[in-house]
């Protein structure tokens, strides 16, 4: 299986497909019967309209998980970040993002990391030439994931840290983040204004508390109830030291946009941390790194057959927990 996903033809795109639809569509039988975490963003009411038809939502979300895989595959691609690449970034944030039986419906988690990705690409495009435009018009997408999940408010660090990475930063790069990410609130506050909408999900838009004194538990909680979460995030760490053992081997285009994905890695737990008690929503947002370093970890020339066992056991263990238990 893995080394067939290192191939880059037709044959594996349709097997990454076929995959996708095989591990997401059977949900239509097992719909969730936890509910869905709702957040208070612009788009709380439409994702619960869209929940109401469940096959509608899981054939949405199946959808968008695929074209947001293969972006992410191309963008891997194109900065050169892994050779062979094939499809294994595709295939395996198709496997992150369907750990829970809960994010087969459409999530805001969903609709927010398309802005997330998105802004992380034309974030990744600074290391061909630096461009104050490109970073605004990144954190203006980052701007329109903070509504969608208000939750991304620690954003602002993050961009500032990837700025860093491609040039010292100046009173001009600050002024462009803080007005991209602030624009999109300003224009949406500014639209319910003029024509008198009322949109309350707006007028309060919160983040999740933290409960500091149940964080022991918690802990001890993951190592049990989310054990397939926790085998991915190993395999992930060891991907993460791979990377870094190989970083000084390749050029600096490749080695900054090698960094940007640490630091996104690093973010998404640090945010995952936080809202510890919503592992099961906020751990899409790791799916983007993590997925990454996960291909990154089963990369390789030689063909090891305790790397095929291992993809073959992610892959069980994820539909065992899915559909068996």
């Amino acid at each position: 299986m893995i080394n067939r996903l290192k191939n880059h033809g037709l044959f594996t795109l349709l097997l990454v497909i076929v995959m996708a639809i095989a591990i997401r569509i059977p949900a239509l039988w097992v719909i969730p019967k936890e509910a869905v975490i709702s957040k208070p963003g612009i788009l709380s009411a439409l994702v619960s309209w869209i929940n109401q038809w469940p096959i509608f939502s899981v054939v949405i979300s199946l959808l968008m998980v695929v074209s947001l895989a293969f972006m992410i595959n191309e963008m891997v691609r194109s900065h050169a970040i892994m050779r062979p690449v094939g499809y294994l970034p595709a295939y395996f944030f198709i496997l992150l993002q369907s750990i829970y039986l809960e994010n087969m419906l459409v999530t805001e988690y969903h609709f927010g990391n398309f802005f997330v990705f998105l802004a992380l690409i034309l974030l990744l495009r600074l290391r061909d030439g630096y461009s104050t435009v490109l970073l605004f018009y990144s954190a203006l997408a980052f701007g329109m994931a903070i509504l969608i999940v208000p939750d991304h408010l620690l954003i602002l660090l993050f961009i500032l840290s990837c700025v860093l990475v491609f040039k010292t930063i100046v009173i001009r790069d600050v002024l462009a983040i803080v007005f991209g990410l602030v624009l999109p609130y300003y224009v949406l506050r500014s639209l319910i204004f003029i024509n008198g909408w009322d949109v309350a999900a707006v007028s309060n838009i919160t983040t999740t508390p933290l409960n500091i004194h149940g964080l022991g538990n918690g802990l001890m909680g993951l190592l049990t109830k989310y054990s397939v979460y926790v085998s991915f995030l190993v395999v992930a760490i060891f991907g993460l030291m791979k990377v870094s053992g190989n970083y000084f081997s390749d050029n600096v285009e490749v080695r900054r946009s090698k960094l940007v994905i640490i630091l996104f890695f690093v973010y998404s737990l640090l945010l995952l941390a936080i809202h510890w008690r919503e592992l099961k929503s906020f751990h899409l947002l790791t799916a983007f790194p993590a997925a990454i370093l996960i291909a990154y970890f089963f990369t390789g020339e030689k063909r090891y057959w305790w790397k095929e066992l291992m993809g073959w056991g992610l892959l069980l263990a994820l539909i065992t927990t899915l559909y068996f238990v």
